[in-house]
């Protein structure tokens, strides 16, 4: 599906990003692709948010996966996606698990 949003839709999305939506978020209530949001971002010189995790963050992400929580859930607790919260434990050596709580 190759959608194009108006200039009205993408002064919205511009206006929803700043105001912390995320790249996800705003894909899926457009009904675009990640990467097209992005794009937009690019096109409209919007300064993109690289959010990653401090060690701290880090740290208390360890412990929480260790309880056994979601990769899902942490990041949503740090505001971050599971795919950051995953190469993040990854690069600290914690075993991982696989979707149904499984050791890999």
């Amino acid at each position: 599906m190759n959608r194009r949003l108006s200039s009205t839709e993408v002064t919205q999305l511009v206006e929803l990003f700043r105001g912390g939506k995320s790249m996800r978020e705003l894909a899926h209530k457009f009904g675009i692709h990640r990467v097209t949001v992005s794009r937009l971002l690019e096109r409209e010189s919007v300064d993109r948010r690289n959010r990653g995790l401090a060690a701290s963050e880090i740290d208390q992400a360890v412990e929480l996966y260790a309880e056994g929580k979601s990769l899902a859930r942490i990041g949503e607790h740090f505001g971050v996606d599971h795919g950051t919260v995953w190469r993040q434990l990854r690069k600290r050596g914690v075993k991982m698990r696989d979707t149904h709580g499984r050791p890999t």
